[in-house]
C-alpha cells in the first residue's frame, strides 16, 4: 500500500489546475465558445470512437473495470467503496443545487453535434467525469508504476473531454468534475486506511458482489445511454468475471499446495 502524504502534489495537483480552470472560463466568459470547440471535435474524428470514450465514465463501467482487484488488492476496493461514497454526495448534492441546464436544452439543434442520448438538464458537476477521475485517482494513490499512472489520467481526461464532445456537458462541469473526483478519491483513501473494518471478509465479500453485479449488469445490456459501445460494454463485462475468475482459481490453488 501506497502512503501519499496530503502535501504532496499527487493529492492537491489536479484538483488545483482543475478548479483554476473552472475559475478561468467563467471570469473569461469562455465557457460557450470552448464547449463549441471540443464538441467540434467529433467532425474532425468522426462519432465513433467517442461512445467508446465516453462510456468509461459510467459508474458501473468503471466499478467493473476494478474487479480485478478485489482479490489481489482489498485495499483498493474498500479504497474505492469510501470514494464512490463520497463522489455521489459531491454530484448528487450539487446537482440539484444548481440545476444549470446542459448544452442540448440551451443550444439551436443545428449548431451542435450530439452523440447517444441528448441530456437537458443537471448539467453541474459531470458526473462521469467525476467518476473517471476517481478511478484515476486511486490509481495514482495505490500504484507507484509511471506508466499506469500516466495512462490512467490520459484516459481521464479524454473520458472528461468527451462529454463536451458528445454534447451533453459544458467545460466548466468537467473542471468540477476533474476536482470532485479527484478530491474524493483522495478523502476517500485516507479514511478507508484509518476504517481498517472494510478489509474484513464479509465487507471484501459484500463489494466482490457488488462488482460482479455491475458486470453482470453490463452483459445483460444495461443502458448507458451509448447503445453504439454495447459491445464494448460486453467485453468489459467479460474480462473483469474472468480476470476476477482467474484469481479466484489462483488462491485456490495456492492454499492446496499448502496443505
Amino acid at each position: 500500500m501506497t502512503s501519499v502524504p496530503w502535501r504532496s502534489p499527487v493529492v492537491w495537483g489536479v484538483p488545483l489546475i482543475a478548479l483554476a480552470l473552472l475559475t478561468l472560463l467563467v471570469a473569461t466568459g469562455t465557457n460557450r465558445a470552448v464547449f463549441a470547440g471540443l464538441n467540434g471535435w467529433s467532425r474532425i474524428t468522426g462519432p465513433e470512437l467517442w461512445p467508446f470514450v465516453t462510456v468509461l465514465g459510467d459508474t458501473a463501467v468503471a466499478l467493473t473495470l476494478f474487479l480485478p482487484f478485489a482479490l489481489r488488492r482489498p485495499d483498493v476496493l474498500w479504497a474505492l467503496a469510501v470514494s464512490a461514497v463520497l463522489a455521489t454526495l459531491f454530484v448528487h448534492g450539487l446537482k440539484p443545487i444548481f440545476d444549470e441546464p446542459r448544452p442540448p436544452a440551451v443550444l439551436a439543434p443545428e449548431s451542435i453535434a450530439i452523440i447517444g442520448a441528448p441530456y437537458r438538464a443537471h448539467s453541474f458537476p459531470s458526473g462521469h467525469t467525476t467518476t473517471i477521475f476517481v478511478a484515476a485517482a486511486l490509481i495514482w494513490l495505490h500504484f507507484t508504476s509511471p506508466w499506469m499512472r500516466a495512462i490512467a489520467l490520459a484516459i481521464a481526461t479524454l473520458v472528461g473531454l468527451s462529454r463536451a464532445v458528445v454534447g451533453v456537458h459544458w467545460p466548466v462541469d468537467i473542471a468540477a468534475g476533474m476536482a470532485g473526483g479527484w478530491i474524493a478519491a483522495c478523502l476517500g483513501t485516507s479514511l478507508a486506511r484509518r476504517w481498517r473494518f472494510g478489509l474484513r471478509t464479509p465487507v471484501q465479500t459484500l463489494l466482490v458482489a457488488i462488482g460482479v453485479g455491475c458486470a453482470v449488469a453490463l452483459l445483460a445490456g444495461l443502458k448507458t445511454g451509448y447503445p453504439m459501445a454495447i459491445q464494448f460494454q460486453y467485453a468489459v463485462g467479460a474480462a473483469a468475471l474472468a480476470s476476477l475468475c482467474f484469481a479466484a482459481f489462483a488462491r485456490i490453488n495456492a492454499t492446496l499446495n499448502q496443505v
